[in-house]
């Protein structure tokens, strides 16, 4: 059995209608959906629960265990529970004031990772407005259910201006959010993904010019504040031209491109009026200030891993021969959609839909090859430089990739049609099920740490589409049942990559306990009531209100430290303390940086009265 939709050569898809998500349901059913999706959500936010992995804090703190209600905490989502909640505890702390006054930093809380803080830029932060009207652990759900909420529907809109149906963008936006690319990075970068579409929408969707330019400028600028983080920025932006330019050309009309224009240029003197301090003082950075990146350098097994999930990991974790990665560096956005297109897709009539839109298919064909060569081929930092390119690392720029290639891939099962014939849906199981043997190649001999049940879910999910296909209510739409099918997948393998964990005891944590756990490991204070602990503690101890030195500085705090090291040279000085770090006491002699964001310090002259100063040298 075969669906068609047939797109014009304008590239849009013909016979239906740039609109919302509800459009074409039955208005009874679109008031159950409605009521029901409220529903979850008052629920999930009267319950405080987030996808944090903070209960990772009390272990690392000998604290008694906090236990997540589904799944489990992550380690290696340390940005999250070692910074960035710390930070948002530091932020209540501190009544939402711009600095950390219980810190010996005194740090500025305006970081490039959006805190609530009663300051001009708060109107363009609507997921943090529940910090100033409910409880914080209540408030910091809300902000997670805001980030949520924001992806799915804002991707499921932004597919609507892309002509697909409303069924489908929001089966194919889901299968987005529930990508292992996506959950990995979610927890400390949710705003960068959730919030990218909303620009592209308002400026689509709005037809008054006035309101199409004031939106399309809050919704950049939302975006921009909420993490600034230029790699995913870039990448996802990068992906919706691309879309744009090859499905929606009929919207690339002076006016329209004039009205971006304005918009975009609103939105950067938002961005820079909020961030032109920390934008100069992170320019002279050593780290990230002065970083840049070549193409390559990505395992090409990476673009198989898009096809067949799990390849490179067992249970989120990287195979053998890919350590020493972790799970957040050798994720890759896959889903079921890349294969199920190539077995299931009917390609005379993809045949047909291609010749109809040589330029549109063309010009997206173009965009991903471009990604694809930045990522896999050893391209000069100079061609990085000259396209822009320099500032997305090729492991970055896999979130482009993975956009293009499984929203490229709902539009081909749409518009060419599908095929549920019995042959290809063994051929599919008999594909899967060599995806799953050919992780053998990459044992280096440990075999017993392979597979792990997520590799059982893609073969479940055959089975599920082999018998829903018997059913001739569920057949009728072949190609929604692909895409839902697809969304279940990924829902199945990676939905609780992140826990359920109740926010309660994020800001309930007991401070004299946490104190006498340090004591017990060696921590001192100094004359000044600045604690000194051996290790590395992220920003946990201050997000308890707890002043220490062992802290994560979003900016360096080259006064501070050159107190305590007055004689160590300038230069050393600079390499070492001007950058983005995470402070950790050890018994080196000097301070020294052993990685791009860690600095070690010896503890003696941080518990010492800090020095003066000496003069600057004469010039």
């Amino acid at each position: 059995m075969t669906a068609r939709a047939v797109m014009g050569g304008d590239g849009l898809l013909l016979g239906t209608r740039q609109g919302g998500l509800l459009d074409g349901l039955d208005p009874r059913h679109a008031r159950w959906c409605v009521v029901v999706v409220t529903v979850l959500c008052l629920l999930y936010v009267a319950f405080a629960l987030t996808p944090s992995s903070y209960a990772m804090a009390s272990q690392y703190l000998d604290l008694e265990p906090i236990k997540p209600l589904l799944g489990k905490a992550r380690g290696i989502r340390m940005d999250e529970w070692t910074v960035y909640t710390p930070y948002i505890q530091i932020a209540v702390a501190n009544d939402f004031g711009p600095i950390n006054a219980h810190s010996p930093y005194h740090e500025t809380l305006r970081s490039f990772q959006s805190l609530p803080l009663l300051d001009w830029g708060l109107p363009f932060k609507p997921y943090h407005w529940a910090f100033f009207v409910l409880p914080p652990a209540n408030a910091y759900s809300f902000f997670f259910l805001f980030m949520t909420m924001a992806f799915v529907c804002g991707w499921a809109l932004f597919l609507r201006q892309l002509r697909m149906p409303p069924l489908a963008a929001v089966l194919v936006a889901a299968t987005l959010y529930f990508s292992p690319y996506i959950q990995v990075w979610w927890t400390s970068n949710a705003g960068a993904f959730a919030l990218a579409p909303w620009a592209a929408v308002a400026w689509l969707r709005v037809e008054h010019r006035g309101l199409r330019i004031l939106a399309s400028a809050y919704a950049l600028a939302v975006w921009l504040l909420a993490i600034a983080y230029p790699p995913f920025i870039i990448s996802a932006g990068l992906a919706m031209a691309v879309l744009v330019l090859a499905f929606r050309r009929d919207a690339l009309g002076l006016p329209r491109l004039l009205d971006a224009a304005l918009a975009g240029g609103l939105a950067l003197v938002i961005f820079l009026g909020y961030f032109h301090e920390a934008i100069e003082i992170m320019r002279n950075t050593v780290y990230p200030g002065q970083r840049e990146s070549a193409g390559g350098g990505v395992n090409p097994v990476a673009l198989a891993a898009h096809w067949f999930p799990n390849l490179m990991t067992r249970g989120f974790y990287p195979l053998p021969a890919f350590e020493p990665s972790n799970a957040c560096e050798i994720a890759v956005f896959s889903s079921l959609l890349p294969l199920f297109t190539a077995v299931l897709a009917d390609w005379a009539g993809v045949a047909r839909w291609a010749r109809a839109n040589r330029l549109s298919l063309a010009l997206f064909a173009a965009g991903i090859a471009l990604i694809t060569c930045w990522i896999f081929l050893r391209v000069p930092l100079l061609v990085g430089k000259l396209t822009g390119f320099s500032m997305v690392p090729p492991t970055r720029a896999l979130l482009a990739f993975g956009l293009l290639l499984n929203i490229g891939c709902a539009l081909v099962l749409l518009n060419g049609g599908v095929c549920l014939q019995r042959r290809r849906l063994v051929l599919l199981a008999g594909l899967l099920l060599a995806g799953t043997l050919a992780k053998f190649a990459f044992g280096q001999g440990s075999y017993a740490r392979l597979h792990a049940t997520a590799d059982a879910w893609p073969l479940l999910c055959v089975g599920v589409l082999a018998l829903a296909a018997r059913r001739p209510r569920l057949a009728a739409q072949p190609a929604l049942l692909v895409l839902a099918v697809a969304a279940l997948g990924n829902l199945l393998t990676n939905g609780l990559f992140n826990p359920v964990q109740s926010a309660h005891p994020i800001f309930a944590m007991d401070r004299a306990a946490v104190l006498a756990s340090m004591q017990a490991r060696g921590g001192q204070m100094a004359a000044d009531g600045t604690w000194v602990v051996p290790g590395r503690y992220g920003a946990l101890l201050p997000g308890l209100g707890i002043p220490a030195v062992n802290h994560t500085l979003y900016f360096p705090q080259l006064a501070y430290f050159r107190q305590h090291f007055p004689t160590m040279p300038e230069d050393a000085f600079n390499t070492t303390f001007n950058r983005y770090h995470h402070v950790m006491v050890s018994d080196v002699a000097e301070p020294r940086s052993m990685y791009d964001d860690l600095v070690e310090i010896p503890a003696a002259p941080m518990l010492a009265a800090p020095a003066v100063p000496p003069a600057p040298p004469q010039q």
